[in-house]
């Protein structure tokens, strides 16, 4: 994968929490350069984001927080997808 051999001299950060609203353990990994904030999960795929406003200092706990974020928005992506592709196949 491209991401993985550009970012590889960076060590990933692992995050693991339970989320409420989905019933679900969501596990992924991230890598921040100082310029984006990389987000990868197996389950449900890779997204990219601008950090949030965390200015010179990096606070761990909200750069995680939002990590968390990103991997809820990648799960909720993906159920839209499945429903959808549900759909169509009822529809054929």
């Amino acid at each position: 994968m491209l991401v993985e051999r550009h970012f590889a001299h960076l060590s990933p950060d692992r995050v693991s929490f339970y989320d409420e609203t989905l019933k679900e353990q969501m596990e992924g990994s991230y890598r921040y350069d100082g310029k984006v904030l990389h987000v990868f999960s197996a389950k449900y795929g890779a997204k990219s984001a601008p950090p949030a406003n965390f200015g010179t200092r990096i606070d761990h706990f909200a750069l995680e927080s939002y990590v968390q974020e990103i991997l809820r928005e990648l799960a909720r992506g993906a159920e839209k997808d499945t429903a959808k592709l549900h759909t169509l196949k009822k529809a054929a």
